[in-house]
């Protein structure tokens, strides 16, 4: 944990907290990919937006969530179609869950401390996970580093860069993604594990 304390200091000095639109969310994220057939590792960013939950007519308002969708960043180099979409599955926008524990560290937005949260990830998975409590009981995904034995992805890692809060954020409707995406990363290596040969007694 030393180690990851000192890259996640190094990763994120204090991030502009902006007044945002009155209803929604914008992250934006660093995304580094180095591809197994490629020498050069590809950088470029994506921004997530969060929209607001939807506001009916009905005298008693239920609680709602929001939606979310990427897009390519306001700066910088934009991944590909391919690599948004993948982008998607690594967001985390939501209430804590049990799998999120909080630390004693955080990190800054302008004034506002804000507490980290550790993701215990499956032990098939080669993955550190951090969320941040950007509001009260909302987590986002804050640092994301992955290695990967198989497959066309040697290894990534996603950190936050920037961030905008409207007044009306609220927990979006999929934003677990990332847990199913760790569930299915574990499923995979699983799969791919040929588990201990068997070997034939010689009398």
């Amino acid at each position: 944990m030393g180690f990851f304390s000192s890259l996640l200091t190094w990763s994120f000095p204090v991030l502009p907290l902006l007044a945002g639109g009155p209803d929604d969310a914008r992250l934006d994220y660093r995304l580094k990919v180095r591809l197994r057939d490629e020498p050069a590792e590809v950088d470029c960013g994506f921004r997530m937006i969060a929209t607001p939950a939807l506001v009916t007519g009905n005298r008693v308002q239920r609680l709602r969530m929001g939606r979310w969708k990427i897009e390519p960043p306001a700066r910088g180099a934009a991944p590909s179609p391919a690599l948004m979409a993948r982008a998607l599955r690594l967001c985390y926008f939501s209430g804590p869950t049990p799998q999120a524990v909080p630390l004693a560290t955080g990190m800054k937005f302008g004034n506002r401390w804000c507490r980290l949260w550790q993701v215990r990830t499956p032990p098939e998975v080669g993955a550190y996970v951090y969320l941040v409590e950007v509001s009260p009981g909302l987590l986002a995904l804050a640092y994301l580093s992955a290695t990967f034995p198989q497959g066309d992805v040697r290894s990534m890692e996603v950190h936050l860069a920037g961030l905008t809060l409207g007044r009306g954020a609220v927990p979006a409707e999929e934003g677990t993604a990332l847990l199913k995406t760790l569930q299915h990363w574990a499923d995979q290596a699983a799969a791919e594990d040929p588990g201990p040969l068997e070997t034939e007694e010689v009398p």
